[in-house]
């Protein structure tokens, strides 16, 4: 069996030029890029976000620990901020969870539409409950689980420490243990991002296809996984490889339209044409090891 990377990719092209330049549709343009921006909501992707980079050789550990040891210190002396803080704190989260909700929902109705040629939101809203339901769940289980390891390789540096005060763990960290903790916390991102790639490239289109549970279609993924793992870890770095110009573009886009491309749901529906390809690049390339799994063939014989 031969597998290609360049192939889904053209294919994908394709259906994006068909779906959104013959003919070109502006509302179609504005209502497939809102299922697309609801899509995206929770992956930070859905209009664009800046970024920070931090030189390593200018910070001031020293400075770091003295401020988190006066801020603590302040925290504890003026103890009746506590309770505003765990309030806005939770008032952060409800915030976050509604959102991937919606987005878990969205994917649905955002793969929908370009499976079937069309730009809908209500119909397949609440045609995609269930599914998006079980597709929220297994998100929100997967972040608390991996919050959680990310607190206890934390705590595992921190604790040994013996410190009274975050400014003085801190200082009382050695070298060994930030360098350890730091390739554990690598090792953790690139397994999630993977996860989370193969849930959005995959794992989604097998719930799609089959209408099975999140928990049921990684299942089914999983002895694809298997036999083609080598294939599938190409793919990432695949993805990465087209992401690093998409980047590039993206940020100078941003510098020359003023920010306009970075404006939540605006920006996405001017870079509409990359969400439709990378949407339909996942199921091509998963229809190269099973023909019976092919999302478009339905579809596309059904129009004229």
């Amino acid at each position: 069996m031969e597998i290609s990377y360049i192939q889904p990719l053209s294919r994908a092209f394709e259906r994006m030029s068909r779906i959104l330049l013959r003919p070109f549709d502006l509302v179609k343009w504005l209502v497939l890029g809102f299922s697309a921006w609801l899509a995206n909501l929770a992956n930070g992707g859905a209009g664009g976000r800046p970024s920070w980079r931090m030189n390593a050789n200018k910070v001031n550990y020293p400075e770091i620990a003295s401020g988190l040891e006066r801020s603590w210190q302040r925290l504890v002396e003026h103890a009746i901020w506590i309770p505003l803080i765990l309030l806005g704190a939770a008032v952060v989260l409800a915030v976050l969870i509604l959102l991937l909700w919606l987005s878990s929902r969205a994917k649905f109705i955002f793969l929908d539409n370009v499976v079937h040629d069309r730009a809908a939101i209500v119909e397949p809203w609440g045609r995609f409950r269930r599914l998006g339901n079980s597709l929220f769940l297994w998100r929100l289980g997967f972040t608390a689980a991996f919050l959680a390891a990310t607190l206890l390789v934390v705590a595992a540096v921190l604790v040994p420490a013996a410190a009274t005060s975050p400014g003085a763990a801190l200082r009382g960290l050695s070298i060994a243990a930030i360098v350890a903790a730091v390739l554990v916390m690598i090792c953790f991102a690139v397994v999630a991002a993977y996860v989370l790639l193969f849930l959005e490239n995959f794992v989604i289109p097998i719930m799609y296809r089959f209408d099975l549970s999140a928990t049921a279609a990684w299942r089914a993924f999983l002895p694809w996984l298997r036999r083609h793992g080598a294939w599938f870890v190409l793919y990432g770095l695949f993805v990465l490889a087209l992401a690093i110009p998409v980047v590039v573009a993206y940020a100078l886009l941003v510098c020359c339209t003023c920010c306009i491309v970075a404006l939540p749901y605006v920006g996405t529906v001017i870079l509409l044409p990359l969400w439709v390809t990378y949407r339909s690049l996942g199921p091509e390339f998963l229809a190269q090891l099973d023909g019976s799994f092919d999302l478009f063939r339905d579809s596309e014989a059904s129009q004229p």
